[in-house]
């Protein structure tokens, strides 16, 4: 994905029904830049083929406008900005999307985590298993939206085996490998890492970098301490690792500013969704196979 102002005109052009990528990359043309394409959007009624012939329906362009209206907080905010706050709203769209489609068909229950928790009322088990699976969906999403954040906040893409993105500075090029959190990686991993930047090491313009996006140096796991290659130095967590992307001092708490400002503009509570959608799933529970301890040891052998 491109972000770029034409990057992000296809983007909100290709979530619309019948705009495909060729059409949305004439779009792109057509309007030029990301405020025009907010503020004359209606003009796309007059983007037409040599032959006359409309690129865009109206029912096209009136749907452009309310994916506009939705990802676009202000059109002259500098496009990476733009972009973040575009990032934001999709992880968080689909988040509440997963939310909304979880099930107790697809809570996974552990029979013996159950019995080991000593949990007999089904309002734990549902909350339980509930919470569990959002939080495993959302981490996972998130991992592909921290990556654009990083992205869009002045790292770049690298080829290089075993690296996620580079930073050009002062004649180098870091190349990072990229984890969420400080105690994401296993013995191995670490030792992987060190193959790949042995690799790179015969050439001084490539420096090394493992980077976490958030956490402190005391939270950084043993594994990563006492095994990975030149640490300290090799590694930047936390803020430290935003405002070395951005190259720019406090980025990381204008980023967090920013998303806060973005949420608030949403007018929704993800924690309101989510005790609404559990009172739910145990209401369909109490439907479905009764209450307390009984109903728990009725579903619990269905899982056995």
């Amino acid at each position: 994905m491109e972000y770029t102002q034409e990057g992000l005109i296809k983007y909100i052009c290709e979530k619309v029904d019948g705009i495909g990528a060729k059409t949305a990359d004439r779009i792109a043309g057509f309007m030029v830049d990301i405020v025009n394409f907010c503020e004359n959007t209606s003009q796309l009624s007059n983007f037409v083929t040599s032959k006359g012939r409309r690129f865009v329906k109206d029912i096209q362009i009136a749907e452009i406008k309310k994916r506009i209206d939705e990802y676009i907080l202000n059109p002259e905010m500098e496009i990476n900005n733009i972009w973040i706050s575009v990032l934001i709203k999709n992880f968080v769209k689909n988040s509440i999307k997963e939310l909304k489609n979880t099930t107790l068909e697809k809570l996974l229950i552990n029979p013996f985590l159950v019995k080991a928790f000593g949990f007999d009322d089904h309002k734990e088990v549902v909350s339980f298993y509930f919470y569990q699976k959002i939080t495993r969906s959302v981490v996972t999403s998130w991992g592909f939206t921290v990556e654009g954040l990083l992205l869009c906040s002045g790292a770049e893409k690298t080829d290089i085996a075993g690296f996620d993105m580079k930073v050009e500075k002062e004649e180098k090029t870091f190349q990072l490998q990229i984890k969420s959190s400080p105690n994401t990686m296993s013995i191995e991993q670490v030792r992987q890492l060190n193959t790949h930047i042995k690799n790179i090491k015969d050439n001084v313009q490539n420096i090394p970098i493992l980077g976490m996006t958030y956490g402190t140096r005391e939270q950084i796991s043993r594994q990563i301490q006492s095994t990975l290659t030149d640490y300290p130095k090799s590694t930047k967590i936390g803020k430290e690792l935003w405002d070395f992307i951005a190259n720019e001092n406090g980025y990381c708490i204008k980023l967090l500013d920013l998303i806060d400002e973005i949420t608030k503009n949403s007018h929704f509570k993800f924690s309101q969704e989510l005790e609404e959608k559990k009172l739910l799933l145990i209401k369909d529970w109490e439907n479905k196979f009764g209450k307390g301890k009984k109903s728990v040891d009725l579903v619990l052998n269905k899982y056995i």
